[in-house]
């Protein structure tokens, strides 16, 4: 398929308003005399007040061949932009709100302009255009059939996990196996003091408590239906940073989670369920300072871990003994390690990401990118990034900007050279992940928003307020177009992307689609995983059965064949999705 065919993400809209006049409105319509009467006309002149004289202004909007009129006040205006600002990227700069109101044509005449300025700005964006909070501002819904119900081309959520104690603060998933993997841990600062103390032994006590701070689960998803079953819940005193899955063959390998006291906690797969309890660490594989990041390598069955000293360790998992160690020049905040091509990306605390060959022992310096004196805009640590092994094509965010890079290499040496960066951004990016398909990257931030960037325009198309904290963990599966993300709120999300299909607007027909089934994921929990009928106005709520549970849950799909939520398909019963 063409990329000018891909489907991108949300609906092309093109919406245009004007203001065409001013009213100044006298809303006060008081008969009262003396000093009430002047209280009233001191509350109209000041604009905090929601009542007395004020200014409304008749904007024309215009869609297609469409054409209404609204009144609207600069204080509906300023309530837009507020709700944009806490997921929107690089807002227009809103016209400043006096404290005293001003009636003279002078000023409502530049008003109205400064407005109509701002307005046009907010009509080129895609992405603004997207957001509920502005199609109802234009009165969109009112106007439009198509705009009353949820449209095909939006993102839709199709499950939510949510992690009873702790927020989540990374994942693992491994389509093949079915298995999920959560690390969660205490996000209130306040908490985890309070955890601390109480976990000192006193002089009378036998023994010091051992409250958790954090908790490690594995959770398997039945290859006929959709089911997950609680394999196991490690708790640790230490707080998470990463986890990875190792694997060793078929149900076999190594559940791994980086830990703030600089040891790898450890849980075999296919080992028999602990329910809750203490969980244990690999042995020998120790940092002097916290794991910041987690890696693996099934092919060699290594483990690489990377911390807060700089130092970034290769542990083999067969004969339990570390094959090397390196120093990095800086702590490494993130890592991804690329099987194929067998190498290994850290990025720095400095802004800067080395790239290791992993081929051979110790592990190489391939490459530092930038090589360079490099932007000031990447003087930054790097927060979170992706990689492309397809077109060898890097993705980082950084405070403010997300910069795009070019991987080559020769009989020369390797080095990265940027290709394109999207600059403004103003809330602090906390995960990304690439959409190969349709040339989109996909980035979660700290408020807890989902924004999509088109690489080929260099601009945001799409947002949504995916959580209610910061998104900490992203995972794009490209062949069903399917997005995961955690959050520090406790809550994983599973969201279905439109297809490749490009449909014009016209054609373009809304839908109701599933309720999103809602999932705990409490060690305590039991009961069935429940799918909601088609017919069903609102979700059921779902819970998972206990480690120990062995009763069977209802199935989806036809006779002998069940849907896995997460790849997207139908198969076989006693088979696991391909």
């Amino acid at each position: 398929m063409a990329l000018a065919d891909c489907q991108k993400v949300g609906r092309d809209i093109n919406l245009t308003a004007v203001i065409e006049r001013y009213d100044v409105v006298d809303g006060s319509g008081s008969r009262e005399g003396g000093v009430n009467q002047a209280m009233q006309v001191l509350k109209a002149r000041i604009s905090l007040a929601s009542s007395g004289q004020h200014v409304a202004y008749t904007l024309r909007v215009t869609f297609d061949r469409n054409a209404w009129t609204l009144n609207k006040r600069f204080s509906e205006v300023a309530a837009l932009h507020e709700s944009l600002r806490r997921y929107l990227q690089s807002l227009p700069e809103l016209p400043a709100k006096s404290a005293v109101r001003q009636f003279s044509p002078e000023y409502l005449e530049a008003r109205k302009v400064a407005l109509n300025e701002y307005l046009q700005e907010l009509c080129k964006r895609r992405d603004v255009l997207n957001c509920p909070e502005s199609q109802q501002f234009f009165g969109l819904p009112a106007h439009l059939q198509a705009f009353r119900q949820p449209h095909e081309s939006e993102p839709t959520q199709v499950a939510e996990v949510q992690e009873a104690n702790f927020g989540i603060s990374a994942f693992t998933y491994d389509a093949a196996q079915g298995l999920l993997l959560l690390g969660a841990t205490d996000k209130s600062w306040a908490s985890r003091m309070d955890t601390k103390i109480t976990n000192i032994k006193l002089p009378w006590e036998p023994s010091a408590p051992n409250l958790p701070s954090s908790q490690m689960s594995l959770w398997k998803q039945s290859p006929a239906d959709l089911r997950y079953n609680l394999l196991f819940t490690c708790r640790y005193t230490a707080s998470i940073s990463s986890c990875a899955l190792l694997s060793t063959g078929r149900d076999t390998g190594l559940c791994l989670c980086g830990l703030s006291d600089g040891t790898v906690g450890c849980h075999d797969i296919s080992g028999p369920g602990t329910g809750s309890a203490t969980g244990s660490t690999l042995p020998l594989l120790r940092h002097t300072a916290a794991v910041s990041a987690l890696a693996v390598d099934d092919a060699e069955q290594w483990v690489i871990s990377a911390s807060k000293d700089s130092a970034i360790k290769v542990f083999e998992t067969k004969r339990r003994l570390i094959q090397c160690e390196v120093q990095a020049g800086a702590p490494a905040t993130v890592m991804y390690y690329c099987q194929t091509q067998k190498r290994l990306f850290s990025g720095l605390q400095t802004g800067r990401v080395i790239v290791w060959d992993t081929s051979i022992l110790p592990i190489q310096q391939l490459a530092t990118i930038p090589d360079g004196a490099g932007d000031p805009v990447m003087s930054t640590k790097v927060l979170a990034f992706d990689y492309d092994a397809a077109s060898s094509t890097l993705f980082t965010a950084a405070s403010s900007a997300l910069t795009l890079w070019a991987v080559r290499s020769s009989n020369l040496g390797l080095w990265g050279r940027k290709t394109g960066q999207i600059l403004g951004v103003s809330t602090k990016p906390t995960a990304v992940a690439w959409a190969s398909s349709s040339r989109e990257l996909l980035v979660g931030f700290s408020s807890g928003a989902l924004v999509i960037f088109d690489v080929d325009s260099s601009a945001s198309s799409f947002a949504i307020q995916a959580h209610r904290d910061e998104v900490t963990c992203m995972r794009w599966l490209d062949a069903p177009r399917r997005l995961l993300t955690a959050s520090a709120d406790k809550t994983l999300k599973i969201w279905d992307f439109p297809s490749l299909r490009r449909t014009p607007l016209e054609e373009q027909v809304g839908f109701t689609g599933l309720a999103a089934p809602i999932v705990s994921m409490s060690s305590a929990s039991a009961g069935r995983a429940q799918v909601p009928e088609a017919s069903q106005s609102r979700p059921n709520p779902v819970s998972f059965p206990s480690a120990s549970s062995a009763n069977p849950v209802s199935s989806v799909g036809g006779e002998g064949r069940g849907f896995d939520p997460l790849s997207g398909r139908f198969v076989a019963q006693g088979g696991y999705p391909g």
